[in-house]
């Protein structure tokens, strides 16, 4: 009996086979011979020199554009990049030489350049603005808009741009910079002179401008720029030249005459 119960337990499939392997598949890249390979790396690497070496793997021409009171000459010598520079080197290093262009041109804001074609260079800057001139060592240098005082000395101011002289703890060349640049556009070009307070004592943020129609403004650092837009309405009430008062309300006088 127990085995009988054995017997009918174990059986054997007769009809298995075991699966035949299928062949490895080549890729094609692994059909190709070492000598192959070192032929196309060969064929490339005389491409690519005869790039360097060709005339369109150099600068061609250099193009800047953006300049205002810069010459394009400055901004190319700044870079440092000539006919005889390689295109791909000049791609490689472009943040350097990004870089090296604004250390060497202060008045540059920013710069970018790019390739039209295979080597025409293309370079575009962006100036700081100009807000004035301060006198200094017997001439006239200019002032940026981030505060900053740059060569070369001048002997006369040039564009229609205010001076600025006397300075004071309140009304630093950093200040009156900051008040110029919030005056109403339209009357930027009217300002002739801008003169700060030394008496720190008594007025200590008082600012005295001198116009280009020959009157004279002064107010309080603080307040005149948001002031000045009623410059115009003031000057339309007077019969002569004289002082417009700013600082606390706003009304004008004339200039005391000469026999006072």
């Amino acid at each position: 009996m127990l085995r009988q119960k054995k017997d009918k337990l174990i059986s054997f499939d007769n009809d298995y086979q075991p699966k035949e392997q299928q062949p490895k598949k080549v890729h094609w890249w692994n059909k190709i011979s070492p000598i192959s390979y070192l032929v196309v790396l060969l064929v490339t690497l005389v491409i690519f020199i005869s790039y360097l070496v060709s005339p369109i793997g150099h600068v061609q021409q250099i193009m800047v554009s953006g300049t205002n009171y810069l010459g394009a000459q400055q901004v190319i010598d700044a870079s440092k990049i000539s006919h005889n520079s390689l295109v791909l080197q000049t791609i490689i290093q472009k943040p350097t030489i990004k870089k090296q262009i604004k250390n060497r041109v202060p008045l540059i804001k920013d710069v970018d350049y790019h390739y039209d074609g295979y080597n025409k260079l293309k370079i575009k800057v962006r100036e700081y603005q100009t807000v004035g001139f301060v006198v200094q060592n017997n001439g006239y240098y200019r002032v940026l808009e981030n505060k900053k005082i740059i060569q070369p000395k001048l002997r006369q101011p040039i564009g229609n741009f205010p001076v600025y002289q006397t300075f004071g703890a309140k009304t630093s060349l950093s200040e009156i910079v900051k008040f110029y640049l919030a005056v109403p556009h339209a009357l930027k070009s009217d300002i002739s002179e801008v003169h700060g307070s030394k008496d720190i004592k008594n007025h200590p943020y008082r600012l005295t401008i001198y116009m280009n129609d020959g009157n004279m403004v002064i107010g309080d650092i603080r307040t005149l720029a948001a002031k000045l837009k009623y410059y115009p309405a003031i000057t339309k009430q007077m019969s002569d030249k004289g002082i417009v008062n700013l600082e606390i309300g706003a009304y004008s006088k004339p200039y005391p005459s000469k026999k006072e």
